[in-house]
């Protein structure tokens, strides 16, 4: 079965617990969704890691100095938007294999109740605080441990089924060209990028009056 098929919600998010931008997203995307009176999931992608910016040399190219202050830029951002949000994000460029934390990610998912936000809220925040390996089976096995009180069934679910899981959800994700994060589904529209909320919000409203382009 698919996970989408699975979930049948009013907004879907695919965030990569290792990009910046994805935490910016994640407790804005849960206010609106309680805001609109909807129901909100969350699941999984595997997006490419940030690049942190290049050492300059005289001999760089313009699309060397492009990519240089194009990464100073995003920078800037995560600190300005990190800052808005209260939030602290400490090793941008940081980028562990996120599969053991995808396998209890969609289980906390199909328990089917209000545990996913939290679950999610803290590891994303342990992420950013240098505090949580998403590739370490033991930090990640804690993580569960303090959200659902059958952590020993997760452990021979995570070893049985868990692996197989997450690769046929990747698999799909990949078929459906879904790659980036935050990306945001509704309806049958893909929005990718925090700076779509307005036209999500106004979607999530019965689509009121002209759309906010």
């Amino acid at each position: 079965m698919s996970v989408f098929e699975a979930g049948n919600r009013g907004l879907t998010v695919l965030l990569d617990i290792r990009l910046p931008l994805a935490y910016l997203a994640l407790h804005p995307a849960a206010a609106l969704a309680e805001e609109c009176g909807v129901e909100i999931d969350f699941l999984p992608v595997t997006d490419s890691p940030l690049k942190p910016p290049s050492e300059p040399f005289p001999e760089d190219d313009r699309g060397v100095r492009h990519r240089r202050h194009r990464a100073h830029a995003i920078a800037r951002e995560i600190e300005t938007y990190a800052a808005a949000q209260g939030l602290a994000l400490d090793g941008y460029y940081r980028s562990p294999d996120p599969t053991t934390f995808h396998i209890a990610w969609l289980w906390m998912r199909q328990r089917r109740d209000a545990r996913l936000v939290p679950f999610l809220a803290e590891a994303f925040r342990a992420y950013w605080a240098l505090e949580f390996d998403p590739s370490n089976r033991k930090d990640v096995e804690g993580l569960v441990e303090s959200f659902d009180a059958e952590v020993d069934v997760f452990r021979e679910w995570s070893r049985a089924q868990g692996p197989a899981r997450a690769d046929e959800w990747a698999e799909e994700l990949i078929e459906r060209g879904l790659t980036r994060a935050p990306t945001y589904l509704i309806e049958d529209e893909v929005f990718v990028g925090r700076q779509h909320l307005p036209m999500i919000r106004w979607i999530l409203e019965g689509r009121v009056g002209a759309g906010p382009i």
